[in-house]
């Protein structure tokens, strides 16, 4: 009887977790929307979804350098939504809303895989050394300066003080209910790729499934940051996609402020997050023909990004370790060992593609889309991003420490599967315009 109750208040508690998370993300794009309706036209309930999110960690990420008591946090950000939802509410339309699949899809693949977290209970290595006890320093309170006690000070906080802040509200009874928001990212970032398909809804969800289960096993939500990357990557694909659809007649600028805030989440969440948000933008700049001026606003806001990175590291004085790189051994020229590094860099780099299934999939059919169709601006684009991610993971390992084969052997599958998702967008590409002869001339 004692199992029963204890399974059912774990159940009660995950319910709420899920439902504080859906009330945290229903706000505020639906209420600003009302008073700037043309630039959000173009968005569905997945977007508005992910703009939200978007929004809210560039919230938490902000509020975290005040050093403001979690329960204070979640207090203003309230009071705001209270006084967007009075300025609205003569312009909410209720009989406007409409019942979404879609969103109970979301909410059921969620409430699944919380159940499968709950049931493992597990952190992984980096986890138990690093990103537990980060996230632990914020549950208590604690500030940014006091992570200097922990191991990897250099390493950034966003993703811990995510999962410190739902670990927190609205009970704080269980330390896993605080990843069940990376849960809720992940599951939305899925179908937000997938709601680029131009095909029919019952074979998104097949879609949608089949991703989920090509990507998912517990390891990932064992409390290490590369399930936030790989999913605000993919964030960042839906995105970058109307860049290329001729069918979107939504502000462009608007389109590079998500783009620009995406990558301010991805620079705090893990170091390498920087190379992979720029890459997004630099792949963008060369494949897409925007104007000169909107090229500018990317470039001005990426620069205004990193400087505001080096400050924050310089306030707190934060430095990045460097024992972990061997620059001087790399550059001085032996011949020997770098020819020894990059063969063992491409061993292991072609023995982890042929493990991880989205490579597998989308690597191949990127080459065939290359070699058999005109290229387009969105396949310069992909194409552009692979060769810089390429490139990154050979000079990532190159300058490593001088046992680099065991460094790769434990880490290189979780560096491959961080930017995966985006590779998902020459699917999306294949199956709108060429498979589907009608909408060939509807991308660049």
């Amino acid at each position: 009887m004692q199992n029963v109750y204890t399974l059912m208040n774990e159940i009660f508690n995950i319910v709420i977790q899920i439902f504080f998370s859906l009330l945290i993300l229903s706000f505020p794009i639906n209420l600003i929307e009302n008073n700037y309706k043309s630039k959000f036209l173009s968005f569905s309930l997945i977007d508005k979804l992910s703009l939200n999110l978007i929004f809210f960690t560039n919230y938490l990420l902000l509020t975290s350098f005040f050093n403001i008591n979690i329960n204070y946090i979640f207090i203003f950000y309230f009071v705001f939504i209270i006084i967007l939802y009075t300025i609205s509410f003569n312009k909410i339309d209720l009989k406007k809303i409409k019942f979404n699949y879609y969103f109970i899809l979301i909410l059921f693949f969620i409430f699944l895989i919380s159940l499968d977290l709950a049931h493992e209970l597990y952190f992984g290595w980096d986890t138990s050394r690093n990103w537990y006890f980060k996230a632990l320093n914020f549950f208590q309170n604690q500030n940014i300066e006091n992570l200097k006690n922990f191991h990897n000070d250099d390493y950034p906080h966003l993703g811990t003080f995510i999962w410190a802040f739902f670990w927190k509200l609205p009970n704080g009874n269980f330390e896993y209910l605080g990843r069940i928001f990376y849960i809720f990212i992940y599951v939305l970032s899925i179908f937000s790729i997938v709601d680029c398909l131009k095909i029919k809804f019952l074979e998104k969800i097949i879609f949608a499934i089949l991703i989920i289960s090509l990507t998912y096993k517990y390891d990932l939500f064992s409390g290490t940051q590369d399930i936030l990357i790989f999913s605000f990557l993919i964030l960042s694909a839906r995105f970058v996609y109307f860049f290329f659809d001729k069918d979107f007649k939504g502000d462009i600028n608007f389109l590079i402020i998500i783009l620009l805030a995406l990558s301010n989440v991805l620079f705090w969440i893990k170091n390498e997050g920087i190379f992979y948000s720029l890459f997004v933008i630099f792949s963008l700049l060369i494949a897409n023909r925007i104007s000169i001026k909107k090229k500018l606003y990317l470039i001005l806001g990426s620069i205004f990004l990193v400087l505001f990175r080096i400050i924050m590291f310089n306030y707190y004085n934060i430095e990045l370790h460097k024992e972990y790189f061997e620059f001087g051994d790399t550059l001085n020229f032996d011949f020997l060992l770098i020819i020894e590094k990059l063969k063992i860099i491409m061993f292991y780099l072609f023995v982890n593609i042929t493990r991880n299934l989205i490579y597998l999939i989308t690597i191949p059919l990127l080459i065939y889309t290359v070699v058999v169709y005109k290229i387009k601006n969105v396949t310069k684009f992909i194409s552009c991003f692979f060769i810089l991610n390429l490139a990154f993971i050979f000079s990532t390992y190159l300058f490593k420490m001088e046992e680099v084969e065991l460094l790769i052997k434990a880490s290189m599958d979780r560096v491959l599967f961080q930017t995966s998702g985006v590779y998902l967008l020459i699917i999306i590409i294949f199956v709108n315009y060429y498979l589907n002869s009608s909408n060939k001339s509807k991308i660049k």
